[in-house]
């Protein structure tokens, strides 16, 4: 089982410092065979730079794309090349500490029960003010009426995929590059029938770094929401 770690960058490079070493540790750990993809977009950071210096001592992949293209599209980009390095579990993880690596096996051990999608659903949050978790809540509940995905927690973005849905989902179709991509993929993956479970998980709020959800992000989560309900979205 060859597993891999998706992560979309943006100016992160305080925060890569204290996550890859964490991660390399629960492979060791658990004697899990993986690595990480970074996905960068154009960090002025260092971001790139130190993920290079420090592939020198772990198993890093880093693609540099030329602009700030969006969580979705780096998404895409990552799994694709996943998919292209033969990958068989593919997780999707934030780089600003708030998804905690420990919770890599339990992720496993639900894939290995029968699941085929598995989400952290958040059970606690650390560190968000009322405007944050006013936002989450309105996204989730947007995401299980309008969109009429009955999941309790569809915007987390803390996921392992087997390689079978991500090559069964035509990810050039997908039509969102913010942070609607987690819903409009999660209803993709439903209606192809795929199972998906979920792991309780702790959320961290980022400590380094400013968070990366804009307006423009929460307009058009509601619009993929509303096009999902109207048919509008081939999933």
């Amino acid at each position: 089982m060859d597993l891999r770690i998706v992560l979309p960058t943006y100016n992160e490079k305080d925060n890569l410092k204290i996550l890859i070493p964490h991660i390399f540790e629960v492979f060791k750990k658990n004697e899990l065979n993986g690595d990480i993809l970074i996905i960068d977009d154009n960090s002025q950071d260092g971001t790139a730079e130190l993920a290079k210096e420090m592939s020198k001592e772990y198993s890093i992949k880093i693609i540099q794309r030329r602009g700030k293209f969006g969580l979705g599209s780096a998404y895409v980009t990552g799994f694709r090349e996943s998919l292209k390095d033969g990958k068989d579990i593919i997780f999707e993880m934030d780089a600003d500490l708030s998804h905690d690596p420990e919770y890599i096996p339990e992720f496993i051990k639900k894939l290995k029960d029968g699941f085929d999608l598995v989400i952290g659903r958040r059970k606690s949050v650390v560190g968000w003010g009322t405007y944050r978790k006013v936002i989450s809540w309105g996204g989730n509940f947007t995401g299980r009426i309008l969109a009429g995905i009955k999941i309790k927690d569809l915007t987390t973005g803390y996921r392992a995929y087997r390689r079978e849905v991500l090559k069964t989902i035509n990810l050039d179709s997908i039509k969102s590059s913010g942070y609607a991509f987690q819903l409009e993929i999660l209803a993709r993956t439903l209606s192809k029938g795929f199972k998906v479970g979920s792991v309780p998980i702790v959320f961290n709020d980022r400590e380094n770094g400013k968070s990366k959800l804009s307006k423009k992000d929460i307009i058009e989560f509601f619009i993929i929401a509303l096009k999902i309900r109207m048919g509008l979205i081939n999933v």
